[in-house]
């Protein structure tokens, strides 16, 4: 009976120890699915047979199941064919050769056809003999992740306004050719494509309008480009196309590129007409091409090569294209060492005023023109035709300017003090660009009271290219600077495209008649009609005149007899070097 009583009391302590051990497993089980459950990503396990013995609550949520639903199904039960399929050669590495797969899988959901990119890690579960009996897939939705990642990518590869590749992968494509242009000897080109005069629309019909534009012109771009070849927008309403595999002869090449050039010239002319909203102005475009192959081009030659053949174009009137030549490459890489060289003239003091003076009626002296020289160590006496040009474009102007304004001053106020010279002008040029800088007016007021020179025998020459640009500011500038006592002249007056109206309201003093005119007073009826036009119209305004380029002595008394009183040109004297000025209160004899 104690026996028994024993064994009863021992059967039922085990049976407490089993209810607690089975109670421990039972809350391991619910801890350890609650963990799997919370995970952001799909976690599974496949049978030998692929067929799935767990997956978790993420698992359900991107098959559109339950889990449930999902026990003992194949792929081929839940997927489409295709990406079934897909799995399954996944799968098959891991059950049937052990392999540890990482992998990028697409996942169509099955009850609403939505792709997922999903990047999986699929491991093989083992038997303590190392047998393979199961699979254990970790799986995570990286499907906004690679959106992110492909909108990161256009944004950085991409133009925004047209969709057509950027500059940056342009580049990338471009020394990939060049690289295999080495290997096959095989020709490529680059072309440069500018619209002619965009921003006329831009300004005219509103920014809104040209991005319309630039888009439909991309549209027609595209339509004559090679899949295999790269159309990119550098910016603004400039294009470049990329053209490989033009063949192993120069020749063949240059006529490809040719007639590829004359297509997007046509295609660009034909985006106007295809448009619903036709601009109410042609817009024509230029095209630089360069050509390179075995080795002859880098990145940044072919580049450079490319838009200096555009420059060509647009400098022979647009709507037109040119080939690269080694006589272009000389001649920008000579005015690159030219500009280069202006950045140092000032510091090495090479600039050099020379003095035209100007007669009166009587070939009195009663002024000089001031007129920059550049003696260049080597290169000599660089005319201003030359340089000035490339100081106006970087700006190297304005401390010109600023030195010829200073210089000026400081011999106007020299002469002051000399006898028979207190009365002469200096006539100085003023730049478009130095105008319009926001401390002209009080630059030239310093200038003026630094030197001591007198304002009334100061003259500005400006050009009626600058009055037409913001004419009520310029009037204002031109106002300000006449209270000092400054006066104006109207240079080259005749070549640009004055308002007479506006004309009467500006602070000038005189007009000057360019020498083009001057030239043929004495043959060409035009000519002459427009130098005595130009006389009288003076003469009602109340303007002095004064002729430029007068060179012989037929000239000078045809004018005088027309009424001009004031004369400038190598009849009484070329532009000297002061020292070499002779400045006379007598009459200037007249050159042979």
């Amino acid at each position: 009976m104690v026996v028994v009583s024993v064994l009863v009391l021992a059967g039922l302590a085990y049976r407490r120890r089993l209810l607690s051990e089975v109670e421990r497993l039972r809350a391991s089980h619910e801890e350890l699915t609650t963990i799997l459950d919370s995970v952001d990503a799909c976690i599974y396990v496949k049978s030998s047979d692929f067929r799935y013995q767990y997956v978790n609550r993420k698992g359900s949520e991107i098959v559109g199941l339950p889990a449930e639903a999902v026990l003992g199904k194949t792929d081929s039960d839940i997927f489409d064919s295709v990406t079934a399929a897909e799995l399954r050669f996944n799968d098959r590495r891991v059950l049937e050769q052990g392999e540890k797969v990482v992998v990028e899988e697409g996942y169509v959901k099955a009850q609403d056809e939505t792709v997922f990119t999903i990047l999986s890690i699929k491991l093989p579960l083992r038997r303590a003999d190392g047998t393979i009996r199961a699979l254990c897939g970790f799986s995570t939705d990286v499907t906004e992740y690679r959106d992110i990642q492909e909108s990161k990518h256009r944004l950085t590869f991409y133009d925004s306004l047209t969709g057509l590749p950027n500059r940056r992968l342009l580049l990338d494509r471009l020394e990939m050719v060049v690289k295999g242009t080495r290997r096959t000897e095989r020709y490529a080109a680059l072309l440069f494509i500018d619209l002619d005069d965009f921003k006329v629309v831009n300004e005219t019909q509103g920014l809104q309008r040209g991005d319309r534009f630039l888009r439909q012109v991309a549209q027609k771009l595209t339509e004559v480009v090679r899949e295999s070849d790269t159309l990119a927008r550098l910016g603004a309403d400039e294009f470049v196309l990329m053209i490989h595999d033009l063949g192993l002869e120069v020749e063949q090449a240059a006529h490809a590129a040719e007639r590829v050039a004359e297509k997007l010239l046509g295609q660009i002319m034909s985006a106007q007409t295809d448009d619903d909203q036709a601009l109410t102005l042609p817009i024509s475009a230029s095209i630089g091409i360069s050509l390179f192959a075995n080795g002859q081009a880098n990145v940044d030659s072919a580049m450079r090569q490319a838009d200096i053949a555009l420059q060509q174009a647009k400098a022979a009137g647009g709507n037109t294209l040119r080939f690269f030549n080694a006589d272009m490459q000389a001649d920008v890489m000579e005015r690159v060492h030219l500009e280069a060289d202006l950045h140092q003239a000032l510091a090495r003091n090479e600039l050099r005023l020379h003095y035209q003076i100007q007669v009166d009626d009587h070939a009195k002296i009663t002024g000089v023109e001031a007129l920059i020289r550049w003696e260049h160590p080597r290169r000599g006496l660089v005319p201003p035709a030359l340089f000035i040009p490339l100081a106006e474009k970087n700006r190297l102007i304005l401390p010109v300017g600023y030195w010829v304004l200073e210089t000026a001053c400081r011999q106007l106020a020299a002469w002051a003090k000399e006898s028979g010279k207190e009365g002469l002008t200096i006539a100085v040029n003023v730049s478009s660009v130095q105008f319009h800088q926001p401390d002209f007016v009080a630059r030239v007021q310093h200038t003026l009271e630094g030197t001591g020179a007198n304002p009334a025998r100061l003259v500005l020459e400006v050009t009626e290219s600058l009055l037409m640009e913001e004419p009520e500011r310029v009037r204002n500038i031109m106002l300000r600077l006449s209270k000092l006592g400054i006066r104006f002249s109207l240079d080259d007056f005749g070549t640009g495209y004055s308002s007479l109206n506006y004309l009467k309201r500006l602070p000038l003093d005189e007009l000057k008649i360019d020498k083009s005119f001057i030239d043929g007073v004495l043959d060409d009826p035009v000519d002459a009609a427009i130098v005595t036009t130009t006389i009288t119209l003076a003469n009602s305004l109340g303007l002095a005149v004064t002729a430029e380029g007068v060179e012989t002595e037929a000239q000078h008394r045809w004018l005088l007899e027309h009424g001009c009183e004031a004369f400038q040109g190598y009849l009484f004297g070329r532009p000297l070097a002061l020292e070499e000025l002779e400045l006379s209160e007598q009459a200037c004899t007249i050159s042979s």
